[in-house]
């Protein structure tokens, strides 16, 4: 589902540097809008709400965005995995017109499972007003919404409308949460950050029945799927789970603070893990625009020879094309992310300082810029492995992370400030070198993958 990645390979490779700048700033919004929107919001919001809020109101408005960015991820990850291979099927199938029954019955089973664990968490956990209950709720769900509608990004070739629902999504978020905060206080804030995800969600889903203009069918012929590929929903939730459980751990660590009842968090921790987080970017600006497109190239045509019956010659030769773009890829990646990680450790005192953070975060996040580093290559590892469908594969190295993630960050406590991050870092290594290691063993092997191991009629 590479799709998009050539609409936006095409504008970067015009001879016009406004148009490869628009390329590349599409690209970063169709690679991580949602992220985008939560730093670029939440920082404006911040800005605009000085001296309206108080620092507590603030901290727990922001609480409640990180929950529900947090949860709904995790909530959604087994659908998302079982969507996007149930889409692609579809896609591969000439079956277009099944696409918008599939996106409402999968909204529909991401909020039936959502909403009952969110009601439970706001009306027993949480000590909130009705209407910040109800506003952290829809939150919620709105929330899971994007995440699932994200799935329908990389087929779509409307880069610009994607592009202006997450710019629309974030004015509305500023300038209602600007205007409400002083009427209403937190449940001002809660609701002008909520609308703008609400118009996030809608215009995204706008966009992908405009892409899709048929009726809606078979809404519920995703659910097979999830018989057919257990494997990729628990890829899903231990992935996403693996992102977020070292700052679950941290949020309950003895630094952990209660900014409301039932709402935990770790100021230091979070904002140093997520100011990290950003410097992956640049990266998945470039696995999108450009190593993707190349691969699913070389990708496709060394499958298609193969049905075209090939000669072997013919196989091995597309064979080598693909271990090629491959290790370029890797190489390009590498490069990209080191020299930024090189950079931003470089100058972690000022990036701190500017976010107006302790000296302490600076080696926290030093370590969360290390960490990401290989967490971008175990990304790509990851997609690599997914195009291959080796999903036994990709499910022990997804359960590796989330395993490692969770014990090394646990180990790391007791050492205190300094430490803190390295247990994130260490797992992202190690996973990395996990999932490296079985992908080059398995690639290397393609042709007899191919005929052999993954020939059903051989066993």
């Amino acid at each position: 589902m590479a799709g998009i990645g050539f609409a936006l390979r095409t504008l970067v490779e015009r001879d016009d540097l406004s148009a490869r700048l628009q390329g590349y700033g599409h690209a970063a919004i169709v690679a991580a809008g949602p992220w985008l929107f939560t730093v670029v919001a939440l920082a404006a919001f911040e800005a605009a709400t000085k001296g309206i809020l108080d620092r507590e109101a603030l901290s727990r408005v922001t609480a409640i965005l990180i929950y529900n960015f947090s949860f709904s991820l995790v909530f959604s990850g087994p659908i998302v995995m079982v969507l996007t291979r149930h889409l692609a099927d579809l896609l591969y199938a000439r079956q277009a017109e099944e696409v918008p029954g599939v996106l409402i019955g999968a909204l529909v089973l991401l909020w039936g499972i959502q909403a009952p664990f969110g009601i439970a968490f706001v009306t027993l956990v949480l000590d909130l007003s009705a209407a910040e209950s109800l506003l952290a709720l829809l939150g919620f769900l709105v929330t899971g919404g994007i995440w699932l509608a994200c799935v329908f990004l990389s087929a779509l070739k409307n880069y610009r409308s994607i592009s202006l629902a997450f710019a629309l999504g974030m004015l509305v978020a500023f300038a209602a949460g600007t205007y409400l905060s002083p009427l209403y206080g937190e449940a001002g804030a809660l609701a002008g950050l909520t609308l703008g995800l609400a118009v996030i969600f809608y215009c995204l889903l706008g966009c992908i029945l405009a892409e899709y203009p048929y009726g809606i069918r078979n809404p519920f012929g995703l659910l097979p799927s999830f018989r057919k590929y257990w494997d990729l929903a628990c890829v899903g939730l231990f992935y996403n789970a693996a992102i977020w459980v070292d700052k679950w751990i941290m949020w309950l660590s003895p630094d952990g603070q209660s900014v409301a009842p039932g709402l935990i968090t770790n100021p230091s921790y979070d904002s140093s893990m997520f100011l990290a987080y950003l410097t992956i970017v640049p990266a998945l600006i470039l696995f999108l625009v450009s190593i993707e497109t190349r691969f699913f190239e070389q990708y496709v045509a060394f499958y298609r020879d193969i049905q075209n019956h090939a000669t072997l010659q013919k196989i091995r030769q597309n064979h080598k094309l693909i271990m090629s773009v491959l290790g370029e890829g890797v190489r390009n990646i590498a490069i990209v992310q080191g020299i930024i990680c090189y950079m931003a450790i470089l100058v972690a005192p000022g990036l701190i300082g500017l976010a107006k953070g302790g000296i302490e975060l600076v080696s926290m996040f030093r370590f969360g810029v290390l960490g990401a580093f290989f967490h971008t290559l175990l990304l790509f590892a990851m997609i690599v492995i997914a195009y291959f469908d080796l999903r036994r594969i990709l499910l022990c190295v997804t359960c590796l992370f989330f395993a490692s993630n969770a014990i090394l960050t646990l180990a790391f406590i007791p050492f205190g400030a300094p430490w803190t991050g390295y247990g994130y870092f260490l797992a992202s290594l190690l996973s990395f070198a996990v999932a490296c290691l079985a992908g080059i063993w398995c690639i290397t092997r393609l042709p007899y993958m191919t005929f052999i191991a993954n020939n059903r009629g051989l066993h």
